[in-house]
């Protein structure tokens, strides 16, 4: 059989036979969680609701520094003078895609009812969205609503009725602060301004979709997406691939042609027409007819792929950008392909968590001579391959807050071995000794995946541990895992990166806020008065000088206390097929691939010259293998 195996592959070494049509295919490094929009938390389930989900607004394709542009509203809302009223009036012309879920499968109109059912079932206490935090306090009335229906769900329960923990009871009682005008206005009252209110109106957690499909499928929702955007899904293997085809109801939107209309421009809109970003102007979306997510969560098989021409986009594994982008340039192998580079500094920052209520490291002596010990220069060079900078603060350079303030990192980067032994021994551990068991001190770190970059850092980090007494217990955990841990509370020391939600340092500050402990998105359990103090002052101020200062202050407060230890904002080096064009990456969001484009005819061609059958069959088999072993999986597991 695989002598016979061998042969079919040296013949046809393509794992997409049969495809027709523009199809984009795409690499994830991480497995989604959910399509469920209250509970997109993470890149994977980012990337793959992206292409289904929609909300009012959207992120302009182009533009740098970011702007908003209207997504399923007409035009941008209409604000009252005090800033707490926020009026939209939606498109006439967005439809839902065709599901299963509507009578006769055709998708219906969407309305402001829709955005109702969809911010409140957003809030409502079952749901348990991890994106709460967004609109905590921040509509009129919509805690009350929120805390009422908890306590009414209670009294219910202690009355001897049955009430599922996900179901949405009363989810029909009305919120003062969101209100259905008619069937194409919708309006948000606010309890106080809320100068980032915009930005998460661009955000997957506050899509629109239908009530029908949830109630239609249930728990299998989040498996199952039904939205406005311009894919819409056909095969979903939540440990394999993704599958999306064009949706035949997506409105007529077309991609922005600058050069012809005035109203469509931006600043620097020349310099992407020049960089050939800008060849479909005025065509229809999507460009593509479809796109191919495969999750495929080992490096060296996704470096094998692009380098075969099955992905069309890659963001180089550590462990391959030297080959890739040496010196930070393409390779000659790769010019030679006619492979592009779009570089693009993350908008986020690397960091290692403290649990901060844990007995050992609420000693904040502790959490100093563990980040003392931190070779960030070692990070850099060996984990990024140099494709990094130091993260000396938690505010990445470029946004506004961002101070080079840092009492517990060297200037170069380098770890502080006698610094730290020192610290450690002022905290009471001697040369890392618990004085009460005269054992050394043992840590867990909680690891969340076996990838080769996560298995360098855990080995690195125990090294650098036991150099000062401490003894390091690495836990391996799938994301899920890991993060499920850590809303309970449940660790010591975590791995995690965040990438911003939007462009404001209020979003990777509100990590660090006292209140949204866990369960909540503060996993350090971080509570600090004066933190606190200024992050409610800074909530309502509109971006400037003021705000900015109070920013910097609460940097350097999280430098100071060492909830986490800040290592590295990542370079991300896309690498770009050169059949693929039209769109710019960016890290807030997914939604750039309805600006791709592909040439067909000069992806078979240069598909077939890298894979001549001399070479083909054994690399395919293993390319293959990577699949097989995603199929295993998951006819071993019940969905």
């Amino acid at each position: 059989m695989l002598p016979l195996l061998l042969s079919l592959l040296a013949c046809n070494p393509d794992p997409y036979p049969g495809e027709q049509g523009k199809i984009l295919h795409v690499g994830l490094r991480l497995l989604p969680k959910s399509f469920d929009p209250p509970q997109v938390d993470d890149e994977g389930s980012g990337a793959i609701a992206s292409q289904v989900y929609e909300g009012l607004l959207a992120y302009h394709p182009y533009a740098r520094p970011y702007q908003l542009i209207p997504a399923l509203a007409a035009d941008l809302p209409e604000v009252s003078e005090d800033k707490l009223t926020y009026t939209f009036t939606l498109r006439e012309d967005v439809r839902f895609a065709d599901d299963d879920c509507f009578p006769g499968g055709e998708g219906r109109a969407v309305t402001a009812q829709d955005f109702l059912y969809a911010f409140k079932r957003f809030s409502h206490p079952n749901t348990r969205a991890r994106g709460w935090w967004l609109l905590d306090g921040k509509l009129v009335g919509l805690n009350d609503w929120r805390d009422g229906l908890s306590d009414q769900m209670t009294a219910a329960r202690e009355a001897g009725e049955e009430i599922p923990t996900d179901a949405l009871w009363g989810i029909e009682q009305s919120v003062a602060g969101l209100e259905v005008i008619d069937d194409r206005t919708f309006r948000f009252n606010l309890t106080e301004p809320y100068p980032q209110f915009l930005w998460t109106l661009a955000m997957s957690y506050t899509s629109v979709y239908p009530h029908e499909a949830v109630e239609y499928y249930g728990d299998e929702f989040r498996n199952n997406p039904v939205g406005t955007g311009p894919f819409k899904v056909t095969e979903f293997n939540p440990v394999y691939r993704v599958v999306y085809e064009k949706n035949d109801n997506f409105r007529d939107v077309t991609f922005p042609d600058p050069e012809h209309n005035p109203d469509e421009r931006w600043d620097g809109w020349e310099k992407d027409r020049d960089a050939g970003l800008l060849v479909d102007a005025g065509q229809k979306l999507p460009l593509l007819d479809g796109i191919e997510m495969r999750f495929i969560l080992e490096d060296q098989p996704r470096w094998l792929y692009f380098k075969s021409g099955y992905l069309d986009f890659l963001n180089p594994p550590k462990d391959n950008t030297s080959e890739a982008v040496p010196q930070g340039d393409l390779s000659g192998e790769l010019k030679e392909r006619g492979v592009r580079l779009q570089p693009w500094t993350e908008l986020g920052t690397v960091y290692t968590c403290l649990n901060t209520l844990d007995p050992l490291l609420s000693n904040v002596g502790v959490r100093k001579a563990i980040a003392l010990a931190f070779d960030h220069a070692w990070t850099v060079e060996n984990l990024y391959a140099g494709q990094a900078v130091v993260a000396n603060t938690l505010i990445p350079p470029g946004v506004a807050g961002y101070v080079d303030y840092h009492p517990f990192h060297a200037d170069d980067g380098a770890a502080q071995y006698e610094k730290a032994r020192q610290v450690l021994a002022e905290a009471g551990y001697p040369d890392g000794i618990d004085p009460a068991t005269g054992k050394s001190l043992r840590i867990r770190f909680e690891s969340s995946g076996t990838s080769v970059t996560a298995r360098h850092f855990s080995d690195r980090f125990t090294d650098e541990m036991r150099r000062i007494g401490i003894e390091v217990d690495v836990i391996v955990n799938t994301f899920p895992q890991m993060t499920q841990k850590m809303r309970g509370g449940n660790f010591q020391v975590a791995g995690l990166a965040w990438g911003f939600d939007y462009p404001d340092a209020q979003n990777i500050l509100q990590l660090l806020y006292g209140p949204n402990k866990a369960p909540g998105v503060n996993s350090s359990n971080f509570d600090d008065s004066t933190f606190n103090s200024l992050y409610e002052q800074s909530a309502t101020m509109t971006d400037g000088p003021e705000r900015t200062a109070l920013y910097e202050q609460m940097s350097q407060i999280v430098s100071d206390n060492v909830p986490w230890i800040t290592r590295a904002h990542r370079i991300r080096q896309n690498l770009q097929q050169p059949w693929l064009q039209g769109f710019r990456y960016t890290g807030v969001n997914d939604q750039y691939w309805r600006y791709a484009d592909i040439d067909l005819e000069a992806r078979q061609a240069s598909v077939s010259q890298w894979n001549a059958p001399v070479r083909a069959p054994l690399f395919v088999l293993g390319l293959l293998s990577v699949g097989l072993i995603g199929l295993t999986v998951y006819r071993g597991r019940e969905l």
